[in-house]
């Protein structure tokens, strides 16, 4: 294990800013955490666990030690003729696994496709596109317990999963090191088609029953068609949340808004499309100084070369400021902001 002192981040976040930390170091084992720990570097500074960097907003360097989780392996731990459990390393990189799943006929995650970041970073994120989340063939994750000072596996209840969010934003904020997960895939494909888009792209092929490459083509070939490539475009995806709001709301609005979207959640809530809103307000395609939103997506914020963070943080906040004032309608930050 080695820590390297005065470390430039610009090519371990996706939107590229060339932001330095006061020391970096990249974990390849278990062993390596323990090893971390007890030095008096993570002991007496600040730290950050950067779980590839794919949805992070850096503002500026990093006074303290950034982690980097580079532990690797996918295994098979369990297998009957429907399921199998696998375990993979937290620095595996999340379209890899599911790549790999697919070609070894593991079924589940092929919506999933072309996320960026590491394993780690997905239970963390709970991250889900076309319909499904990645809790949905959860099974378990072990870590390090900083406070505690020990190793722990966490089951799917543990992990208090929800939109966007798990226990790894609250209570174990800052004090967990995801090292393995877990994940209880299909044997047989039981494809999920009900995102309207995804449906509506494979109902084009006239195929009386797609199956699950068919499914992962077509995420690849949508989310290439809507969300620019970071490694030529610095990004981290969906900047925002889709807001959720009560269904008494969404109806006043639709009567002044008739072509707001909305799709119906339990509890009486309704889930609005940001997109929908930030492109309502004039902001796609909108660029100032080196930072802008994407002309493919309104969700993406972008940067077009050298911008800072400070410059990509004060359009995100012009753009929710906007969003206020016309819907009355707050937006919440997808992406972290590392201060």
């Amino acid at each position: 294990m080695e820590i390297l002192k005065n470390y430039s981040l610009k090519n371990h976040n996706t939107f590229g800013i060339d932001a330095k930390a006061d020391f970096y170091v990249s974990i390849r084992n278990n062993e390596e955490i323990e090893e971390l720990i007890n030095t008096s570097l993570f002991q007496n500074d600040k730290f950050f666990i950067l779980g590839g960097g794919s949805n992070v907003l850096f503002t500026g360097n990093f006074k303290g030690l950034i982690i980097d989780i580079n532990i690797r392996g996918i295994k098979i731990l369990e297998t009957n003729d429907d399921k199998i459990t696998i375990e993979v390393g937290a620095g595996e990189h999340w379209d890899d696994l599911v790549t790999i799943c697919l070609n070894n006929k593991f079924f589940g995650l092929e919506n999933l496709a072309l996320i960026p970041g590491k394993v780690g970073a997905a239970p963390v994120q709970n991250i889900g596109a076309y319909a499904v989340e990645q809790k949905d063939f959860f099974y378990s994750l072990t870590g390090y317990n900083i406070e505690k000072k020990q190793f722990e596996t966490l089951n799917y209840d543990d992990c208090k999963f929800n939109y966007r969010d798990s226990v790894f934003k609250h209570e174990l904020k800052n004090n967990f090191i995801i090292t393995q997960v877990r994940y209880k895939l299909n044997k047989n494909e039981n494809i999920n088609l009900s995102y309207k888009e995804l449906s509506q792209e494979i109902s084009k092929f006239n195929i009386e029953k797609p199956d699950a490459k068919l499914i992962y083509d077509t995420v690849r070939r949508l989310r290439t068609h809507k969300l620019p490539d970071y490694r030529l475009l610095g990004n981290a995806g969906s900047f925002f949340k889709n807001p959720i709001i009560s269904k008494g709301k969404f109806d006043k609005l639709k009567e002044i808004f008739t072509e707001l979207q909305g799709y119906t959640l339990a509890n009486n809530k309704v889930k609005v499309s940001a997109g929908w809103l930030i492109e309502q307000c004039g902001w796609k395609g909108r660029q100032i100084g080196k930072a802008g939103v994407s002309e493919k997506h309104a969700l993406i914020i972008v940067n077009h070369g050298n911008a800072k963070g400070h410059d990509i943080l004060n359009l995100s906040e012009q753009i929710k400021q906007s969003i206020i004032d016309k819907y009355d309608i707050e937006l919440e930050n997808e992406v972290l902001i590392i201060e």
